[in-house]
């Protein structure tokens, strides 16, 4: 019986790192995403300039 439980607890525990890893890797591709959004306004506004300057 105390091998059941043993078990039982390390699926648990496996299945709750499982989640927090999904859940941490998500948190990075949104903030990854956010910051890839931000880079891309910054150098199409950079575009921009250089060619307005350009004239």
């Amino acid at each position: 019986m105390k091998k059941y439980i043993v078990i039982a607890i390390l699926l648990i525990a496996l299945a709750g790192v499982a989640y927090l890893t999904f859940v941490i890797a998500a948190i990075k591709i949104v903030i990854g995403s956010i910051f890839l959004g931000i880079m891309a306004l910054a150098l199409l506004a950079l575009w921009i300039m250089w060619k307005v300057n350009d004239d």
